[in-house]
């Protein structure tokens, strides 16, 4: 189990994906921010069936978990100790600070940092070129100046960066309208 402590934008939900698409896991992803016992006790249902029934793991992500109280914190606990499912929390604030030291001492701790301008500049010609996830069914000619400009006003969050080349493509799409 681990914590993601980073900016937003820097890649903890989709580093948590990734390790569960790679391990074959189940993926299940709660919010703190709206999630409550209710749904962590479904999530744990979901996570003892599949094992029973089909072997398979589950990773239990939950964002913003800093919000969750040191009660709802401490309700998946068993779980984690007993292997029904692996715990990924990810927070923008210190977890040594938000969240309680049993959960704490049974998960790793990774601190994540901003992107630089030169990460944001290759999420933004991925999307640029992406026929299938991204931009690149439109066909836009983005010249290197823009695409630096968006890298650079991003500020490190890629999330930001995909938003304001979204919006500049809707922008564009208007006036060629």
């Amino acid at each position: 189990s681990m914590v993601f402590w980073g900016p937003p934008g820097s890649g903890k939900t989709t580093l948590a994906r990734l390790i569960a698409a790679h391990s074959g896991a189940h993926f299940i992803s709660l919010s703190a921010v709206f999630a409550g016992v209710k749904e962590i006790r479904a999530a744990v249902d979901t996570a003892k069936k599949l094992r029973q029934e089909q072997g398979v793991s589950t990773v239990l992500f939950v964002d913003e978990v800093h919000r969750f109280n040191k009660a709802q914190q401490d309700g998946f606990l068993p779980y984690v100790e007993d292997g029904t499912l692996t715990f990924i929390g990810a927070t923008t604030e210190n977890p040594s600070f938000e969240l309680n030291k049993a959960l704490l001492s049974r998960a790793r701790v990774y601190v994540l940092k901003s992107l630089l301008p030169v990460d944001i500049r290759r999420v933004i010609d991925r999307a640029l070129a992406d026929g299938e996830r991204g931009l690149g069914a439109l066909d836009l000619v983005v010249p290197e100046a823009l695409r630096d400009l968006l890298a650079h006003a991003a500020e490190g969050d890629a999330r930001r960066a995909l938003n304001l080349l979204e919006l500049a493509a809707d922008l564009a799409e208007d006036q060629d309208g």
